[in-house]
């Protein structure tokens, strides 16, 4: 878990910044993720994305792969039943769901992400209960996902103070060209990345090697 100087869980002066590659689709991008030391994978389950996969073929990927329980497995949802979230949490052996678009967003009595889109106001960001594992501050656009688009980053940084003490992670128009900035100004636990992880006309979420990798030392440069 990451916490700044003068927190519970400090390291020196060091903080440990986590990363998520979100909408893998490919066995040996998840590989890659495994290798490289990924914090965490998202599993996209809406079949309206580009990187969505069915139940069967995020099962045949993971079953290919068999990555070890270290790399964190969060399933992405949109507006999903409470039936779909578990089942796909029991085949799947997820440790997140993240629900978008429902207004049951609290996991369904499983651990869960609680995404925020868009900038609210502080004073009225309380986290729902049961309490989230974490927060996820995301753009707030048309459909869902950030779309490749930053929030603000001003207001997020804003945003983790107001909810110190809960794990708050940044999404949206992240890349590797932008990631030292990001950390340095939000202060985010973790950064959860899409489609600044693939490759250049990906057109079903295919991850780019070299981002990853790059990524990954933005974020264990952090200080």
């Amino acid at each position: 878990m990451f916490f700044w100087t003068g927190r519970e869980g400090q390291v020196g002066t060091r903080m440990v910044v986590k990363l998520k590659v979100c909408g893998v689709t490919r066995a040996e991008d998840l590989a890659a993720c495994v290798e490289l030391g990924v914090d965490a994978v998202g599993i996209n389950l809406w079949s309206g994305s580009r990187r969505g996969l069915s139940l069967a073929e995020a099962e045949a990927l993971l079953r290919a792969v068999d990555p070890p329980r270290s790399l964190e497995r969060v399933g992405v949802f949109v507006e999903p039943s409470a039936d779909e979230v578990r089942r796909a949490a029991e085949t799947l052996a997820l440790d997140l769901v993240q629900i978008v678009g429902a207004e049951e967003v609290t996991g369904y009595g499983l651990p869960y992400l609680w995404v925020i889109r868009g900038t609210p106001a502080l004073a009225e960001l309380l986290p729902p209960k049961p309490r989230p594992a974490r927060a996820l501050l995301d753009a707030a656009v048309p459909g869902y996902g950030g779309a490749g688009q930053t929030t603000d980053w001003g207001w997020a940084a804003a945003a983790v103070q107001q909810l110190a003490g809960l794990e708050v992670w940044l999404a949206g128009g992240i890349t590797p060209e932008n990631a030292a900035q990001a950390i340095a100004q939000v202060r985010p636990a973790g950064l959860d990345v899409a489609s600044g992880t693939e490759l250049a006309g990906a057109r079903r979420g295919e991850k780019d090697r070299a981002a990853i990798v790059a990524l990954l030392a933005a974020c264990r440069a952090a200080t």
